[in-house]
């Protein structure tokens, strides 16, 4: 049966930007002017809690390059460094390790429109090699022993799934470099919010609806700089039927593994929620962020997840 930390983990695993209409008149407008090797660095931080108990917590840096700039859009290289686990639980870290240092070897072509959103990921057919084989190394490590083997040999399929396709494999890759330029391509008036509906992808082919918000809450024109505050909520009765369709196809596929290493009944999924709060300090020079927090807070039933990111820029942009 998928426990409830699956659950929990699939809907935080969504996109954290989706598409917008175009709000009203502009005050500014964040459009970056690229440059081909033009790089920022940051540094990454993302701690996730269970249930108010810390599971994971972890820093590394990251490092965005501007690769090429036509007239359509632009694309980044985006590059993470060795990781530093912080927290974590002794059997759980060297499963994390695994999954942690597996774009240091891959790093992530993103594709930017014109106006500087994510749009897609280029090399998405070498990321999918390398999530398969980072997978299967970690399952490897997890089946250390008789009932525990069982148990990943029947779940193997459905962990695979999770990367069967180019599309779920994008979804899941592009999350950070969502979160971060999630500003980018966007007017901002003075005097009121933009507000909008959005739809989030699913790995699974599907879209959550959800309504958005960006605010200013000052503009610095000395230091020129800008702070945004992010606010989305999603709509519960769809974010529960998509957790309950992915759940549907997890125990479906693990209906296959051989007869009684694992239970095959679909578990009752109680109400699932979804709420995004953020932090964006933008130069409005160069419309590139300085710094940006997120935090996403996942509700099924009694049981919560919150995941929060943080990226602090390490120094300006440099060409």
């Amino acid at each position: 049966m998928l426990q409830r930390r699956g659950l929990l983990a699939l809907i935080a695993s969504l996109p954290v930007f989706g598409r917008s209409a175009e709000p009203g008149p502009p005050s500014f407008e964040l459009v970056p002017q690229p440059l081909v090797e033009q790089e920022l660095r940051f540094h990454l931080e993302r701690r996730t809690t269970r249930d108010g108990s810390v599971v994971q917590r972890y820093r590394m840096p990251v490092s965005v390059k501007v690769v090429d700039v036509t007239l359509d859009g632009t694309l980044l290289r985006w590059t993470e460094g060795e990781a530093e686990v912080l927290d974590a639980d002794p059997q759980r870290r060297p499963q994390l390790a695994i999954g942690l240092s597996l774009m240091r070897d891959v790093p992530l072509e993103v594709r930017l429109d014109a106006l500087g959103r994510v749009q897609a990921l280029d090399n998405v057919a070498d990321v999918r090699r390398a999530c398969l084989g980072m997978v299967d190394r970690l399952l490897t490590s997890m089946a250390v022993g008789g009932e525990q083997r069982a148990f990943v040999d029947a779940m193997r399929p459905a962990w695979m799934a999770a990367f069967a396709t180019e599309h779920a494999v994008a979804v899941a890759s592009l999350k950070e470099p969502q979160l971060l330029l999630g500003a980018m391509g966007r007017r901002f008036g003075a005097d009121e919010p933009v507000q909008f509906r959005t739809e989030l992808d699913s790995p699974f082919g599907d879209t959550l609806p959800a309504i958005a918000r960006f605010s200013i809450r000052g503009v610095q024109r000395r230091s020129n700089r800008a702070e945004l505050g992010w606010l989305m909520v999603s709509d519960p009765a769809a974010t529960t039927s998509l957790a309950r369709a992915a759940v549907g196809t997890a125990t479906a596929i693990a209906a296959a593994a051989p007869s009684g290493t694992i239970a095959h009944d679909v578990p009752e999924i109680p109400s699932v929620a979804l709420e995004e709060r953020g932090d964006f300090i933008i130069d409005t020079r160069t419309s590139w962020p300085i710094a940006v927090t997120h935090i996403r807070h996942v509700i099924a039933g009694a049981y919560s997840q919150t995941d929060a990111t943080s990226f602090t820029s390490r120094q300006g942009p440099r060409a």
